[in-house]
Order: C-alpha cells, then sequence, then structure tokens
C-alpha cells in the first residue's frame, strides 16, 4: 500500500513521510487491539490461578482435617487397646487395627503436605505469568501510544497548512 509515497520518501531521503496517515492510524489501532488482548490475557490468568489457588487451598484444610480425624482415632484406639489388654481378645483385635489406623494418619499427612506444594508451586507460576502478562500489557500499551501521538501530531502537521488557508478565506470572507 502507498507505493507512489514510499518511492517517494526513499527518492526524497526521508523528506516525504515513508507512512500515510491512514497507515499510521491503522497500525496505531492494532497495537492498541494487541494490548488490550494482552491485557485481558493477563486477567483471565490472575482469574485462573486464583481459582488454582483456592482449590489447592481447600485441599490442604480437608487433607489436615483429615489428619486430625485420622489422629483422634488413633489416640481412640490406644486408649482402647490399654483397656482391651485387661479384657483379653479385645485388646488383641484392637492391636492389630493401630498400624491401619496410624498408616491412614501418615497417607493423610502427606497427602496434606503434598496438596500444600502443588498450591505453592501453582502460585509461584501464576505469579509469574501475571507478571509476564502485565509487563507485555504495559509495553503494548506504552507502544500503542507512542504510535497514536505520533499519529496525531504528523496528521496535525498535515493539517496545519490547510487550517491556515481556510482560516485565511474565512478572514476574507468576513472583511467583504
Amino acid at each position: 500500500m502507498g507505493l507512489v509515497r514510499k518511492t517517494l520518501s526513499v527518492g526524497t531521503l526521508g523528506i516525504v513521510s515513508f507512512r500515510g496517515k491512514k497507515e499510521k492510524l491503522r497500525r496505531a489501532e492494532r497495537s492498541r487491539r494487541d494490548a488490550e488482548t494482552a491485557l485481558e490475557r493477563e486477567q483471565a490468568a490472575r482469574l485462573a490461578a486464583e481459582t488454582r489457588i483456592a482449590a489447592a487451598e481447600k485441599r490442604v484444610e480437608h487433607a489436615s482435617t483429615e489428619a486430625a480425624r485420622a489422629a483422634k482415632r488413633l489416640e481412640h484406639s490406644k486408649r482402647r487397646i490399654r483397656r482391651g489388654r485387661r479384657t483379653g481378645r479385645l485388646g488383641e483385635l484392637l492391636a492389630a487395627a493401630e498400624p491401619i489406623v496410624r498408616s491412614g494418619v501418615e497417607s493423610a499427612r502427606s497427602a496434606g503436605s503434598d496438596a500444600a506444594e502443588r498450591g505453592r508451586k501453582a502460585s509461584r507460576r501464576t505469579r509469574k505469568a501475571a507478571k509476564r502478562a502485565a509487563r507485555d500489557g504495559r509495553k503494548g500499551a506504552e507502544r500503542s501510544l507512542r504510535q497514536a501521538k505520533a499519529a496525531a501530531s504528523s496528521t496535525k502537521e498535515a493539517l496545519a497548512p490547510h487550517a491556515e488557508r481556510v482560516a485565511a478565506r474565512a478572514g476574507d470572507a468576513l472583511d467583504s
């Protein structure tokens, strides 16, 4: 587009601008849209990260609650074992159940710590992605702002001679 303008720009060694007003405006609009898209992407990433973090916190809370329950069952079974030793057969049954309860407590604790670690890692990854997206969005917005200012100033410069002519004609019309 603007092959004549580009040729003229090269031929005059840059005296005539390389890009026309419409082309500058289109480029500024495109960069603004890209910046808005990057901002939306960053907001979506942040929302997704917050939901993942909330889910991880829920899993941690559930695992810690489960570990507390298992610990309580273990304590309860120990008391029964102590009482059961006096009774005989019941003590043997409870002694056999203790390792099962203990393994439940340990698995619940490890599940809780695993969920917490996954939550921390997801949070860290999301924080980095949000920073990256915010930085890209900010850079895109700054770039589009610079391009829009440049397009506005070049348009103003291009219209200045016409405005002077219109003002002169208006003055002549008022005088006559």
